[in-house]
């Protein structure tokens, strides 16, 4: 399980932000707060929820821990 990822954002394509981790670029979901807020180059750390599925595997990220368990509770 993947809780957070602590990294700089270096792209933003389309609706997906991605994340260098020590060289392993990882493709994020974020708010439309978050994509607003982060920035090519910022250095930030995420917290992480994962959904799993048969077809995909998914990673959403949260500046707030409090966004993710109010977004989860849905």
């Amino acid at each position: 399980m993947i809780t957070t990822l602590q990294g700089t954002v270096t792209e933003k394509i389309g609706d997906v932000l991605v994340m260098d981790v020590a060289g392993v670029g990882y493709g994020l979901f974020v708010t439309s707060e978050d994509f607003r807020a982060l920035e090519t180059g910022q250095k930030t750390k995420l917290y992480i929820y994962e959904h799993i599925r048969e077809q995909s595997h998914d990673l959403f990220g949260f500046s707030k821990l409090e966004t993710k368990f109010y977004l989860k509770s849905y």
